[in-house]
């Protein structure tokens, strides 16, 4: 008995067929997909009490000036009356008693502004 001899040439163009047997393909199902949404992370908001602010409280101009012409009178006292003059200690006791009004809220009505009671 004489057995052909194949070369790997032949072999791989096909010529003869394998006796060898294939197995069965089996049929694999794929696992399902999960495909998530994108996350968005946003920073934590923080929401304020809501501020009330109260509308100032006008006070009268010759009621300021009142107590301007006691706080330079007070700064004059305090020097002995020595020196300085009464318009610098005016303007020092207007800003002092200025500052001090708006501290606390309240407004000083404008020179030609009517007053509450003449409105």
């Amino acid at each position: 008995m004489t057995t052909k001899k194949t070369t790997p040439a032949k072999a791989a163009t096909g010529t003869k067929k394998s006796t060898a047997k294939t197995p069965a393909k089996k049929s694999v199902e794929a696992a399902p997909v999960v495909v998530a949404a994108p996350v968005v992370v946003a920073a934590p908001v923080v929401v304020a009490a809501p501020v009330v602010v109260a509308a100032p409280v006008v006070v009268a101009r010759a009621d300021f000036e009142e107590v301007v012409r006691a706080e330079a009178h007070a700064l004059a006292r305090g020097r002995g009356f020595r020196g300085g003059s009464p318009f610098g200690d005016w303007l020092r006791a207007e800003a002092a008693v200025l500052a001090r009004f708006t501290a606390e809220g309240r407004a000083v009505a404008r020179r030609n502004a009517p007053s509450a009671d003449q409105t």
